[in-house]
Formats: C-alpha cells, sequence, structure tokens
C-alpha cells in the first residue's frame, strides 16, 4: 500500500462524495463533494496525491435484498474507469445501504436545510468510510 489513509468515494450520478481517514484508521473525515463530470477521475487523483492515500473505498449501492442492482452496475463500471487512471492504488467496496438516508437523518438534525445538499453526499462517503474502518479494526482484533 503506497499511502497511509483511506480515500471513501460515494458515487453518484451528478457528484462523489469523498472522505478520508487519518493515518491510523481510526477517524473519517469529509472533504467537498467532486462533480462526477469530464474531469472527475483527475481530481480523485489529486485527491490521492494530496492525501497520501494508499486504499480506496467505494460505497456500493445494493438492493434491500442485498444483490446488485442497476446503480451497482454503473458504480462498478466507474471503479473500472478510476482503476485505468490510478492503477497503483487498490480499491475495496462497502455495502452503502442506508448510508444516504444516515446522513440525510444526521444533517436533518445538525444542519440548516439550505446546507444540506452540499454536505450529504460527503457524509455518506463518511458512513461508507466508518463502516470499513469498523471492519478493520474487527478483523484485525
Amino acid at each position: 500500500m503506497k499511502g497511509k489513509r483511506v480515500l471513501a468515494l460515494d458515487v453518484g450520478n451528478r457528484r462523489i462524495g469523498v472522505a478520508y481517514s487519518d493515518p491510523l484508521g481510526i477517524s473519517a473525515n469529509p472533504l467537498p463533494y467532486i462533480e462526477n463530470n469530464e474531469k472527475v477521475f483527475e481530481n480523485i487523483k489529486k485527491l490521492v496525491e494530496e492525501y497520501d492515500i494508499g486504499k480506496l473505498v467505494v460505497g456500493l449501492p445494493l438492493t434491500l435484498k442485498g444483490e446488485e442492482g442497476e446503480q451497482a452496475r454503473i458504480t462498478k463500471a466507474f471503479v473500472e474507469e478510476l482503476k485505468k487512471h490510478i492503477p497503483d492504488i487498490p480499491v475495496e467496496f462497502v455495502d452503502e445501504r442506508f448510508t444516504t438516508s444516515l446522513a440525510e437523518q444526521h444533517l436533518r438534525e445538525t444542519t440548516k436545510k439550505s446546507k444540506r445538499k452540499k454536505k450529504v453526499d460527503s457524509l455518506a462517503a463518511v458512513f461508507i468510510l466508518k463502516t470499513y474502518l469498523q471492519q478493520q479494526q474487527f478483523r484485525n482484533g
């Protein structure tokens, strides 16, 4: 693994929520979302370099039954393209069911309505990253 931090992505059709871990893999910190446009891979690559990222974690939107639907296929295709731009960084998927709902609920409780939309994608990425970090702590005892 190149870097010490983990970068989490919540892939959406228009925006990508982003969060990164501390070097010890304990905390998850949101970053501003990035637009899902022609510069998205270039922008993710910049974040990988700037934050010393050693692994990417991408939320996989499974159905309530735990199956892959259309959005999961779109996310996997996005990751395949991402790997072409950042081939040296391993990518893992994390079940992201309910992360956007959790983020929206949290923001309803803590943030003014006018500021919620800009924060929901990256907060969902924080929940994805927290799930991953907890799984790693559980595996490593």
